[in-house]
């Protein structure tokens, strides 16, 4: 599965250019002297950004794949965008979201067909597949259930026997899918109370093999093992666990435990 923005940030990424290449917003009044060290160089400052796990196509000048960057303001996360610059001295290896410091220089008199802008590492604050909250919700201790599926045409989730759930803890997520057991890896999870802010990504979904005479139960077992193989970010709004396909809300869990 290719990683995905939510589909307002890429028509965001598209439709602003080189939004980040072009502008800047620093999240440290404080400037760095740097004037020995970046050439041509009038404004530097400090700013923090987390990197995605993942590059993806982009269009600049010309076709290319970019980073996809959130910066930190104020000790936040922001809205996940395009990077269309480089950031000199870092090597970027997909399957970690990175946390860096950078500084961040405004260039004078840059070639016609270059940014204003130029980024330089100052340090690799974090380096980590999977971010969640302080406070997460997301504990080995809390099974959620299916609530809310869409496409399923009228079958309501709720009545089934035994209803579908999901665990999701560490790397891994676990439960059982209408008819059968389901397990899988959490590959790439970064959590935050604004669904801008969030991604996610799962690894295949594994399964017991157990016949299912349940038309209504292998109907939801079905679909919820086609929307997580898809779903790109995540939003835990207590009770309720959400998953998204971009802005669509796929899949709508409830915790066992919320009342």
């Amino acid at each position: 599965m290719k990683f995905k923005l939510p589909a307002s940030l890429l028509l965001t990424g598209i439709l602003s250019g080189l939004l980040i290449g072009c502008s800047s917003t620093s999240d440290s009044s404080a400037a760095v002297d740097t004037s020995g060290d970046v050439e041509n160089s009038e404004i530097t400052t400090n700013e923090t950004y987390w990197v995605a796990p993942e590059r993806v196509a982009c269009q600049g000048i010309v076709p290319m794949q970019c980073l996809v960057v959130n910066q930190v303001i104020d000790g936040k996360a922001s809205e996940w965008q395009l990077f269309y610059n480089d950031i000199a001295g870092f090597e970027f290896v997909p399957g970690s979201f990175y946390k860096l410091s950078v500084v961040t220089s405004e260039v004078g008199n840059p070639p016609a067909d270059a940014s204003s802008l130029s980024y330089t590492l100052i340090s690799e604050v974090d380096k980590t597949p999977r971010h969640y909250a302080p406070n997460t919700m997301l504990t080995e201790n809390r099974k959620w259930n299916l609530k809310q599926l869409v496409g399923l045409d009228g079958v309501n989730p709720l009545m089934l026997e035994q209803p579908a759930n999901i665990t999701i803890s560490g790397d891994r997520f676990s439960g059982f899918s209408g008819c059968n057991n389901m397990f899988g890896q959490v590959q790439h999870l970064f959590e935050d109370e604004k669904l801008q802010n969030a991604l996610l990504k799962l690894g295949p979904v594994g399964s017991t093999l157990m016949a299912c005479a349940d038309p209504n139960a292998n109907a939801v077992e079905q679909k919820l093992q086609q929307a997580l193989g898809v779903v790109n970010a995540i939003q835990v709004q207590w009770p309720f666990l959400n998953m998204y396909l971009n802005d669509e809300l796929m899949i709508q869990f409830v915790a066992e435990d919320w009342d």
